[in-house]
């Protein structure tokens, strides 16, 4: 099973997550989960790129913290055979953060991370000297012909939510479930993926 992922944070550095969204990937189909939680505070930053402040995400979490719903996210985690982000370093820095919080440590059997696997693949060249920069979520889905039309029907697809953009976590994830579905197909760093379907 393929797990796509993508948080949501209170700030750049643990912090907590405010939101987690995945895709499950299976050869038998897909599903998805999107979980808002209650935080104490959100930093200013990070309330500027996603906009959920702590009375918000209390609404949408109906108070519910991480640890409610710990052993729901352990349970769908630990059937993953490899996890997708864009940008692992940052989400699993928070994950591991949030799973220590519940005494445990945070693993998974294989990571892949769609922003530093597609460096070669999206050839976009850095501002400052040689070589190729990270391609950020929005670029690796242009370099496949994939608008933010066709993410926000996945989004709606997988998750019922089709009114949000990028920086929610559903619409990230859903971005990166598309992009790496079409770079299975057409790029061989990314067709090793198909093993875990």
């Amino acid at each position: 099973m393929i797990l796509y992922l993508d948080t949501e944070t209170t700030g750049l550095y643990p912090g907590n997550i405010c939101q987690l969204s995945y895709v499950m990937q299976t050869a038998n189909g897909v599903s998805a989960r999107n979980m808002f939680f209650t935080v104490d505070n959100v930093e200013y930053g990070a309330y500027a790129v996603h906009g959920f402040s702590v009375r918000k995400l209390f609404e949408l979490s109906q108070g519910k913290r991480f640890n409610d719903r710990f052993d729901e996210i352990k349970s769908d985690f630990s059937q993953a055979d490899v996890t997708i982000t864009h940008n692992t370093t940052f989400d699993f820095m928070f994950l591991r953060a949030e799973y220590e919080r519940q005494g445990e440590i945070f693993s998974v059997k294989k990571e892949f991370c769609s922003m530093k696997k597609s460096v070669p693949v999206c050839k976009l060249p850095r501002s400052r000297g040689n070589g190729y920069k990270y391609p950020k979520l929005y670029e690796l889905c242009g370099h496949f012909g994939i608008t933010e039309y066709d993410v926000r029907e996945k989004t709606a697809e997988l998750f019922g939510e089709e009114y949000v953009g990028y920086h929610d976590a559903r619409f990230d994830t859903a971005a990166v479930y598309l992009a790496v579905n079409e770079a299975m197909k057409r790029n061989d760093d990314f067709a090793v993926l198909k093993e875990y379907l």
